[in-house]
């Protein structure tokens, strides 16, 4: 049944396989993620979370391979200084934007409630300004 209003977001994540160097995956590892975008698109998906493919060349490959649905980069426990590269560099290359949650919030939440309000308010919240700095161009 088609049309029921539900909106499909597909994830993709990428595995290095068993018996694959580290230097292989990391050769194969963007026209993985280009080539599951491609895959996820011809088969309806409406909207794509994927991991960074590794550049800016990268980058535009996904989003040719996406042809006009919208992707957003995922932090894949990526540090947040290095997700907010990441993301800049995406988005510069046509990317929509980010999905983030744990790369905001995650140092926050082994604390009692004050101390894990605080760590939110000085932490997170900064964290999820420059994230929208960097989506919007102007990182």
């Amino acid at each position: 049944m088609r049309g029921r209003g539900l909106l499909l977001i597909v994830e993709l994540l990428t595995y290095q396989l068993d018996g694959e160097s580290d230097e292989e995956y990391a050769a194969a590892f963007p026209s993985l993620v280009a080539d599951g975008a491609a895959l996820a698109v011809a088969a309806g998906a409406k909207i794509l979370k994927l991991q960074y493919p590794g550049s800016g060349e990268a980058s535009a490959a996904v989003t040719a391979a996406a042809k006009g649905v919208p992707w957003a980069v995922l932090s894949a426990g990526v540090d947040h200084e290095t997700f907010i590269v990441q993301v800049s560099e995406a988005v510069s290359h046509g990317a929509a934007g980010a999905m983030a949650g744990r790369s905001l919030w995650k140092d926050s939440l082994s604390y009692d409630p004050a101390r894990r309000e605080e760590l939110l308010t000085t932490r997170a919240l900064p964290r999820l300004r420059e994230l929208a700095d960097a989506v919007d161009g102007r990182r």
